[in-house]
């Protein structure tokens, strides 16, 4: 998923910088309203990168925690099941 946002934002990134930089080499003026715009992109993008590693993070804390119950609960229902094929007077 990390890696789709930031191609998505790269491709958005590169769509805004190629025609700045075409009018750089071009001897044009670089727009200043077109490079505040830019460096505004690129803070929300480090934003969203930071959010989505946050997010990815807490994500796995929480797989490996629902992994650990769910051994836990398989553990349970094999200790039931050899419960049940042990003869009656045999119970633990």
């Amino acid at each position: 998923m990390f890696e789709i946002l930031f191609g998505i934002a790269c491709i958005v990134f590169a769509s805004k910088v190629a025609p700045a930089v075409a009018r750089r080499v071009g001897g044009q003026a670089v727009d200043t309203q077109l490079v505040k715009h830019l460096e505004d992109l690129d803070q929300r993008m480090a934003r969203s990168e930071d959010r989505l590693m946050a997010l990815s993070t807490g994500t796995d804390d929480r797989l490996l925690e629902i992994e650990e119950r769910l051994d836990f609960a398989e553990r349970l229902l094999q200790q039931q099941r050899e419960r049940e094929r042990l003869p009656r007077g045999e119970h633990r």
